[in-house]
């Protein structure tokens, strides 16, 4: 036996690792967690070469798990950096077995389905090690599995070199919380690596020598083994984290040439495939194997497998040729692997590590590996693939595009300027719309209406130049698509909105028998009801526009449609349409969609009046947005879960939240403006400072004014500002905005406009008139989907009528108040509400705190029944109801509670909080 792999057993690699007793307790207590039935999170951390993946090891082999315990683990390589969802598949076992579409999302979810199915059985522990390898949509699924593996028998662990070359989001503040133990292993103590010295040189060791070990290992396990290596062969060490470069080429120097050649071969190619090698090397293939043998047992291969034991030998391995023959060794390799039929994934990762693609198989490799991982999902690694291409063919303005197509999932900023780059060279009016019409998607992702604007206008006026004055159908689509995307683009601005409006309300109304026509038609409507238009030409046109349930035109149908509608007074269509792009979005895995989707489902809710669900969508837009680089600060669901805090009684946290938003051009967004300040407006006012709030609120009326905006229900500051203004006394200022508003109804005309303006003249009028104003606007607001106006409205009709010493009427309306503001997941306006009914003589069953307040006693009783593990018809003949009714109160109680299913259900009567 050789002396290097002798010394390899006295470091650790064939016993337990020295110096680590405590390390190995806390992450083998952690592994065996797993059988408490909750998610558990292993993380090795530490510099290269100091033992995590022998720790790891240790861990896994000797932690106590149930008999039906699956482990599976893997080792993350450079060579494979590039694969999509390469760890994953390998962890999974399913190579070939993901869907064949561009479906992030349902990848994902695909291969969760498979981890969860593996838990059903018993708990599952996934290892694995150098995770600062893995690629990234393996890293995106390791967090999508994480996330909803709350309350399943999950056990993660890890291991990744510190410092990181790259951000990882598993090793950051969101995972590294309950359930979780986090190793950052140092070097080994002194003690520990004399040990080692003497097991491997004698007990006779000179003090001198362990002295200079210990100084020139730095306690780094790899150091040290490979400096007892050249040690014990008699050699002198080198300095630092030269030792183990210079151990390994001087070992493979001192074999026979042909181990050397393998070796470089195996590290090339990335496998240890004995035909590949052979092929590569040059070296028999009867010969391959010995040397392969020998490279293992001098502890260069993992004694398990074909790679190479760690990173630096495997680097070590390649310092010896020249550079130039080693990029040679690549592309042959490359070609080696394609010929023998592997994945063009594969072989386009060994491509990319070339200085060209200067082949036309090359090119075409590249091609076919970028298009397969766009369909599978994966865009980032399509990118990749793609980029080699852009640069070898600059001036192809079509592939450029595509590539921008790509990059905006994860990068929007680059993906503009390979847009603007590809409009430059496009020689085509058509291609130009096309990319400009990308281009303006791109711009407003990142919120850049004036660029978008100013790409679009010269596309389509070209366009309209190019295709006559009568133009085919397919050139016809495209200017409706330019169309629609330049106004969509503008109205996302102040600066950009009444010119836009200008040029789209010249437009005749499409029949909507196309996707880009029923763009247009979104778009007509979305001006009408901004203008203040009448609301049914509105209406009829945002409905037409939403015919077929479809996310064309990157979901801007869908989103301008709902908006309207919302405005309309029917949140539950607007709700209806947003939800078919959140789901379209998530499976197609249209990122941005998904997350704007979310955003604005969450401010549809909030409108309504459903602030538990509100905060639950704004919650899931907030996460990714912190990871991704569509903006740094996000505003949409910010100001949503900020108007959700204070409703929930906490103020001061929306205060923190709203002051953390560093929009640089806020004040110029249309929408993001005015609902940031109309939300700092409630907060202001919840908090006390009045005159803040007001301020906030007048701002928003001299901005909507100035940019033609005239809708009395998009971000009705005049209806905050009367009632602010008329709880104070000044009833001559409210008095002002209430007329503005009953001006804006009259062309506006839906129930909840209806209801403000009685709302707020109820509060500006004294004695009986008051009270028969908000009795009219209590049943008015009935009839709105804003349902905690109505409440605001039952609640100060209460009060009338308790003043007026009416307080038989008034508990019946304060009783509802209360119940209104519940069911809303208002707690504090639920309190002044039960506060003004006691004092009227009446009761109500006092809140609890918890979420659970929020249900019906009804629902309550079949959730505590099914928390307990009650099936539907074990309820239904428990309560005396079908299996239909139980069904209902379940899914409501999910719906009000934001939750999904039993499992999160437990958490809520637990009292915990769900994933």
């Amino acid at each position: 036996m050789s002396a290097p792999r002798t010394l390899d057993r006295a470091a650790g690699r064939g016993g337990p690792l020295l110096g680590r007793e405590r390390e190995r307790a806390s992450a083998r207590g952690r592994v065996e967690a797993v059988e408490v039935g909750l998610r558990q999170l292993l993380m090795i951390r530490g510099d290269e070469g100091v033992g995590k993946s022998r720790l790891l090891d240790e861990v896994l082999d000797a932690a106590v798990v149930p008999a039906k315990t699956t482990v599976l683990r893997t080792r993350c390589e450079p060579e494979l950096r590039n694969v999509s969802y390469g760890v994953a598949r390998d962890l999974l076992g399913c190579p070939g077995g993901l869907p064949g579409h561009p479906d992030a999302f349902a990848v994902m979810h695909h291969l969760y389905r498979l981890a969860v199915d593996l838990m059903a059985s018993g708990p599952l522990i996934l290892a694995v090690d150098d995770l600062h390898w893995a690629d990234e949509d393996s890293l995106d699924w390791l967090g999508y599995l994480l996330r909803r593996s709350r309350h399943r028998p999950l056990c993660l662990a890890l291991t990744a070199r510190t410092p990181l070359t790259r951000p990882i989001t598993l090793l950051r503040g969101a995972f590294l919380g309950t359930g979780t133990t986090t190793i950052d292993l140092g070097p080994l103590p002194a003690d520990a690596v004399d040990r080692l010295v003497t097991e491997a040189l004698g007990d006779s060791v000179d003090e001198g020598v362990l002295t200079e070990v210990r100084r020139l290992s730095g306690g780094n396990s790899l150091l040290l083994t490979r400096l007892l290596a050249r040690l014990a062969d008699g050699s002198a060490p080198a300095i630092g984290g030269e030792v183990v470069i210079t151990s390994v080429v001087d070992w493979l120097l001192a074999q026979p040439p042909q181990v050397a050649r393998v070796a470089r071969a195996i590290a090339v190619l990335g496998t240890g495939d004995p035909d590949l090698v052979a092929a590569l090397s040059g070296v028999p293939a009867r010969a391959v194997s010995a040397a392969a043998d020998l490279l293992r047992s001098a502890g260069l291969l993992a004694p398990d497998g074909d790679g190479f034991e760690h990173d630096v030998v495997r680097e070590a391995v390649l310092t010896g040729p020249p550079a130039s023959r080693v990029v040679h060794m690549r592309a042959r390799a490359a070609r080696l692997l394609n010929d023998a039929g592997r994945p063009a994934e594969v072989v386009a990762s060994h491509l990319l590590r070339l200085p060209a693609p200067d082949k036309p198989w090359m090119r075409a490799v590249l091609r076919a590996a970028a298009d397969d991982t766009a369909r599978r999902g994966a865009p980032r690694a399509a990118a990749r693939f793609l980029q080699p291409l852009v640069d070898a063919t600059p001036g192809d303005a079509a592939l450029r595009a595509g590539l921008a197509g790509l990059l905006a999932h994860d990068d929007p900023s680059s993906a503009l300027r390979h847009l603007d780059r590809a409009l430059a060279d496009a020689p085509d009016p058509r291609l130009r719309a096309r990319i400009a019409v990308q281009h303006g998607e791109t711009a407003l992702a990142l919120q850049r209406s004036p660029d978008a604007v100013r790409v679009l206008e010269p596309a389509l006026d070209a366009l309209v130049a190019a295709a006559g004055p009568t133009p085919s159908a397919e050139d016809g689509e495209l200017l409706h698509h330019v169309r629609a995307s330049l106004f969509m683009s503008a109205v996302d601005e102040k600066s950009t909105l009444r010119r836009a409006l200008d040029r789209v309300l010249r437009l005749g109304e499409p029949a909507g028998d196309t996707p880009a026509e029923r763009q247009l038609l979104a778009v007509l409507a979305v001006s009408d009801a901004i203008a203040g238009h009448p609301v049914e030409q509105a209406v009829r046109r945002a409905e037409r526009a939403l015919l077929l349930d479809e996310a064309a035109c990157g979901g801007w149908t869908a989103l301008a449609s709902a908006f309207v509608l919302d405005l309309a007074d029917d949140t539950a269509a607007a709700v209806t349409a947003v939800d078919r792009l959140v789901t379209r979005s998530r499976v197609e895995g249209a990122l941005w969609a998904h997350w704007v989707a979310l955003g604005t489902r969450a401010t549809l809710l909030c409108g309504a009046g459903n602030f538990t669900s509100a905060g639950v969508d704004a919650r899931l837009a907030l996460e990714p947005s912190r990871h991704r680089a569509w903006r740094s600060h996000p505003v949409q669901p910010v100001v949503t879960l900020a108007h959700v805090l204070v409703r929930e009684g906490d103020a001061c946290r929306a205060a923190d939240l709203l002051a953390a938003v560093e929009h640089p051009r806020l004040d110029d967004l249309l929408f993001d403006g005015h609902l940031f300040r109309m939300a700092r407006a409630s907060v202001r006012a919840e908090l006390g400072d009045a005159e803040g709030a007001l301020a906030d609120l007048s701002w928003c009326g001299r901005s909507l004014a100035g940019a033609g905006v005239a809708n009395p229900v998009f971000a009705p500051w005049w209806a905050e500002a009367a009632l602010l203004l008329a709880d104070q006394g000044r009833t001559a200022e409210a008095e002002a905005h209430v007329e503005h508003g009953e001006r804006l109804a009259a062309n506006w005309d839906v129930p909840r406009a209806r209801g403000l303006v009685l709302l707020t003249r109820a509060a500006v009028d004294k004695g009986s008139t008051a009270v028969e104003s908000m009795t009219e606007a209590v049943r008015v607001l009935e009839t709105s989907s804003a349902r905690y106006d109505l409440q605001r409205a039952e609640h100060r009709l209460g009060s009338a009528l308790l003043r007026r010493g009416d307080t038989r009427e008034a508990r019946e309306h304060l009783r509802r108040a209360a119940e209104l503001a519940t069911l809303c997941g208002a707690p504090v306006a639920a309190a002044r509400a039960r506060a003004l009914l006691l004092k009227a003589g009446g009761r109500m069953r006092n809140p609890t705190g918890d979420r659970a307040d929020i249900l019906t006693d009804s629902e309550r009783r079949v959730a505590r029944l099914a928390v307990g593990g009650a099936t539907n018809r074990e309820i239904a003949e428990a309560l005396f109801v079908t299996a239909r009714t139980v069904e209902v109160h379940l899914t409501s109680a999910y719906r009000k509670l934001g939750i999904t299913g039993r499992a999160e259900l437990a958490t809520v009567f637990a009292g915990g909080e769900g994933d």
